[in-house]
């Protein structure tokens, strides 16, 4: 059965009157209506089990397994109602959509059940989570909720006890109204806006990778139009069924460009996979780190690396230890970024290359969780319990051991130089060494492996024991006969039966280690300690300061800070030339390896390390009603520069506040006079510093020959 032209014509007009999500929910009840009065929908009760779940619902998202998991609670929670459920399906319409069931339950892992694809007569556009949380019962699915459980597991009888209405669903099925494949095949869009419309009242809302789907596949659909897609043109669309991300969805649409992994968003699909059987949908990522998500890499616009992007967001959303700081150390690290996003998708190229198609959910989990914890280890993302890494490849490498063990097949192990070993943790060692061994008798009932009973208790060879009655040490030696051989530390041997020993009677301990003497001190004196002697240098520096600024400091009382809208310390009265002398007292005197701009060096005769020492700012402004601050304005500070050198009216020069002394600090002169009103200026020589060009081979052979061509002409003229 095919729609008429009228039916069509109709259909058109209701979704361009959708297109902005304005009456969206009207337009629906509209269509409904319609197709209902064209016996183009129909009503009828049906089994959950004869019920699958559409491709276009949820804009190819599906159900989600956790959401599921959540509804059974709040139906127990508050009672089952039929009448507040509006079930719309269709017919199914092709082999396509009973795959893509199949799919969807085998991504689950079990957490939504079983589906069998070839009894399914009608696939959900509305009341897909409410259909599998009536098929979770069916399948005695494992749940956490005692009161509809038995042995872990749902249970229909206790459901029957608990709420006869939810197990009369659960038994008989909900009332469907169900759309002719017709139109599923001849206006698919009808589908996505029935179910639209059911998102936007959904008390669950639409998930954000949902909404990621939706931005693809408009992007994509009006690309192969032949038109330029672009937010501006796709915004009404996107947020028509108003989803919560609404303000996250700028950012959204960046991100999905950037790491969907192309028209067949190949990043995006996989992500949505693990995500989707890992957490709710009302679990949300926010506006402040899809940006950060989605902003391009300084230094590194052209470096997309989709696939470790796609690793923060599963990690966000699962471990939920992303944060917008992280996301800024991709810049920093981005060798390293770059190194494990070429792993991911080496990993991915062997496992399509030896597997062809892989869809199996416990190895995209596999995958997400190889790709998180490269994530973890490239931006010390700290995840508890996770094996600690030393390369990337290695991480690449276990995740091979696994993908054999879950598809059963020999993969190659390009990474297995780098494999690390799994060290035990701490308390499986010590709990082995108490753990009961078979003991193997002789013939007449002695055990024959003495040794290996006394191991099991923990009471090796070699192991130093302490006798509880009087203290007496000494070490396990030998056993023989029944009987433990111990060298004691008087240099005699005791005796001992095993009996004894494992009587507890003897202790494990360990020895104090010897005392360890240092002969020469003076090579550990306080003269030869650098951070010492850096101290001493900083603490004389300051007196030095002090001192230099008690003494030589002139002119500050005819000065005055203007501190908005910029800071700059101006003459409040004129200054004769040579009356100004700005001393940079501070409590910051640093010890650094190189400096910084707002850093003034103070020379002195060191050479115990290659450090300098620098004159930081310790300034702080007074604020209105903060009696906490403790203001400090030290003007040399706020002295400020200029590349004209005639505008300039101090100079900085070093200075040594005692003759004797091999420390030099830098302070501020004047050098003309300085009128009032006039800024405080130093001169400062433009840097020209520029980057060199790099040119291309072609391009300096080029000039090189057209050089030696020009040179051949002119000394032919001559």
């Amino acid at each position: 059965m095919s729609l008429s032209h009228e039916v069509k014509v109709q259909l058109q007009s209701f979704l361009e009157e959708a297109a902005d999500g304005e009456k969206m929910v009207k337009v629906v009840e509209a269509t409904l209506d319609l197709l209902r009065k064209n016996h183009l929908l129909s009503t009828m009760k049906l089994e959950p089990k004869l019920v699958g779940v559409h491709p276009s619902n949820r804009d190819g998202y599906g159900v989600n397994p956790q959401d599921v998991l959540d509804l059974v609670d709040s139906i127990i929670d508050v009672g089952f109602v039929k009448g507040r459920v509006h079930a719309v399906g269709v017919e199914v319409e092709s082999q396509h959509v009973r795959d893509w069931n199949s799919n969807l339950f085998a991504s689950a892992n079990g957490g939504l059940g079983s589906m069998e694809p070839d009894l399914l007569k009608v696939t959900s556009i509305c009341g897909s989570h409410t259909n599998s949380a009536l098929r979770l019962f069916r399948d005695a699915v494992p749940h956490s909720n005692e009161l509809v459980c038995t042995g872990g597991r749902l249970s229909m009888e206790m459901l029957k006890n608990r709420d006869p209405a939810f197990h009369e669903a659960a038994t008989e099925g909900l009332s469907w109204d169900v759309i002719s494949a017709a139109v599923a095949r001849e206006v698919p869009e009808i589908l996505e806006l029935v179910s639209r419309s059911g998102n936007t009242s959904l008390q669950r809302g639409e998930h954000e990778l949902q909404v990621l789907r939706r931005i693809h596949g408009l992007y994509c659909k009006m690309q192969a139009s032949g038109q330029t897609p672009s937010f501006a043109s796709l915004k009404k669309q996107i947020l028509a069924s108003k989803p919560k991300c609404g303000v996250s969805v700028p950012h959204m649409y960046s991100y999905c460009l950037k790491c969907s992994g192309g028209q067949e968003a190949v990043h995006l699909k996989e992500t949505e996979l693990f995500v989707r059987a890992c957490c709710p949908s009302s679990r949300q990522l926010g506006p402040d780190l899809w940006q950060a998500l989605s902003m391009e890499i300084k230094g590194h616009g052209s470096e997309a690396v989709a696939c470790f992007r796609n690793g923060l967001v599963k990690s966000a959303y699962v471990r939920q230890n992303v944060s917008v700081g992280d996301c800024r150390k991709l810049a920093a690290n981005f060798t390293k970024v770059k190194e494990a996003d070429e792993i991911m998708l080496a990993v991915r190229a062997m496992l399509t290359e030896q597997l062809g198609e892989w869809k199996d959910a416990g190895l995209v989990k596999a995958l997400a969780t190889m790709d998180m914890c490269m994530c973890s280890m490239v931006l010390g993302l700290k995840q508890k319990g996770e094996k600690d890494y030393r390369t990337l490849q290695a991480v690449a490498h276990d995740f091979c051991l696994v993908a054999q063990e879950l598809t059963g097949r020999t993969l190659p192990l390009k990474w297995q130089g780098f494999a690390e070993a799994t060290a035990a943790p701490a308390a499986a060692k010590a709990s082995s060494s108490s753990a009961p061994v078979l003991l193997e008798l002789d013939e007449h009932g002695a055990i024959k492996n003495p040794v290996g009973l006394l191991e099991s208790r923990g009471y090796a060879l070699g192991s130093n024991v302490r006798r509880r009655a009087d203290k007496t040490t000494g070490k396990i030696q030998d056993v023989k006969g029944g009987l433990v051989y111990i060298q004691l530390d008087s240099g005699d041997v005791a005796k001992e039966s095993i009996d004894k020993i494992l009587g507890n009677e003897w202790a494990v301990f360990t020895p104090k280690s010897e005392a360890e003497v240092l002969e020469d001190l003076s090579i550990y004196s306080p003269s030869t300690n650098v951070e010492l002697q850096a101290f001493m240098l900083q603490a004389e520096i300051a007196r030095q300061l002090q001192k230099l600024f008690d003494e030589q400091s002139s002119g500050i009382d005819k000065l005055a800070l203007q501190t908005k809208p910029q800071k700059q310390l101006q003459a409040s009265q004129d200054i004769p030339k040579g009356k100004v002398t700005l001393v940079p007292l501070t409590s910051k005197i640093l010890h650094k390896g190189s400096s910084q701009a707002s850093w003034f060096e103070a020379t002195t005769d060191w050479t115990m390390d290659a450090r300098k020492f620098y004159l930081s700012s310790s300034c702080v402004l007074p604020k209105e009603d903060d009696d906490k601050i403790k203001p400090l304005i030290v003007p040399f500070f706020f002295v400020n520069y200029t590349e004209d050198e005639d505008e300039a009216n101090v100079k900085l020069q070093p200075m040594q506040a005692e003759k004797s002394s091999s420390i030099k600090i830098p302070v501020f002169k004047s050098t003309k006079k300085i009128a009032a009103g006039e800024v405080v200026l130093c001169y400062k020589a433009k840097d020209l510093k520029a980057p060199p060009l790099h040119l291309s081979p072609s391009a300096a052979k080029r000039s090189s020959s057209g050089g030696v061509a020009v040179a051949a002409k002119k000394k032919a003229k001559k």
